[in-house]
C-alpha cells in the first residue's frame, strides 16, 4: 500500500511539473492564447504520466477512504457561549489597541522637536495635583518640563526646577502627564513636538 501511495504521489508531482513547464513555455514563446498550441502536448504528457501511476486495487481505495473518514470524524466542534466569545473579542480589541499604541509611539519619534515653534502648545485640559500626605503640610513650586507630542499628548514630564520636596515633585509629575495640549506647529503649519515649561504650586 505504501508503495502504491508513493507511486501515486510521484506521478502527481511529475504531472504538475510538466504542466507548469509546458504552460510557461507557451506563455514565453507565443503571442497567442496559452492553450491554443500546447493542448495536444499537455494531453500527450498526461498520457505519459499515467503510465507511471500504478492502478489502485479496490482494497487500497477502501483503506484510503477509511483513513480519510477517520481523520474527519476526529474533528470536534466546540460551541462557544456568549461569555467566552465576549472575552475572546475583548482580548482581540486589547491586542489591537496595543499594536496601535506601539505604532503611534514609533511615529512620534520621527517628528522633530522644535525649540521655538511658530505656534506654541496651548494647554487645553489639566487635572489638579493631589496633595501627598507625605509632604506633611509643606507648600512648594515645581517647574515641570513637558515634551508635548505632535498630537498634544505629553510624551514625558520631568523636573526642570525642584520644589525642594521630593513628594511634591513626584505628585506634580504624576498628575501633569495626564494634561493635554493643542499641539505646536512650525512656520509651514506642520505639527511638531515641543518642550514646554510650566511652574506648578502644590499645596494642601
Amino acid at each position: 500500500m505504501k508503495k502504491n501511495n508513493k507511486g501515486l504521489l510521484f506521478g502527481f508531482a511529475v504531472s504538475i511539473i510538466l504542466h507548469f513547464v509546458l504552460l510557461g513555455g507557451a506563455w514565453l514563446f507565443s503571442d497567442k492564447v496559452i492553450l491554443e498550441e500546447t493542448s495536444d502536448e499537455i494531453y500527450e504528457a498526461s498520457d505519459v504520466v499515467a503510465d507511471f501511476v500504478p492502478e489502485l486495487d479496490e482494497n487500497t481505495i477502501k483503506n484510503v477512504q477509511k483513513i480519510a473518514r477517520r481523520h474527519v470524524t476526529q474533528i470536534e466542534i466546540v460551541p462557544i457561549n456568549d461569555g467566552v466569545l465576549d472575552k475572546l473579542l475583548g482580548k482581540s480589541r486589547l491586542i489591537a489597541r496595543q499594536v496601535e499604541d506601539e505604532r503611534l509611539k514609533a511615529q512620534r519619534k520621527t517628528i522633530p522637536v522644535v525649540k521655538n515653534p511658530a505656534t506654541k502648545p496651548k494647554l487645553l485640559y489639566r487635572t489638579p495635583v493631589p496633595y501627598p500626605e507625605e509632604a506633611q503640610g509643606e507648600v512648594g513650586t515645581i517647574v515641570v518640563c513637558f515634551l508635548v507630542g505632535y498630537d498634544g499628548v505629553p510624551e514625558y514630564t520631568s523636573t526642570a526646577q525642584s520644589s525642594g520636596n521630593r513628594f511634591l515633585d513626584s505628585a506634580a509629575l504624576d498628575s501633569c502627564i495626564k494634561w493635554r495640549f493643542a499641539p505646536a506647529k512650525d512656520a509651514q503649519g506642520r505639527l511638531v513636538r515641543c518642550l514646554v515649561y510650566i511652574p506648578i504650586t502644590v499645596k494642601p
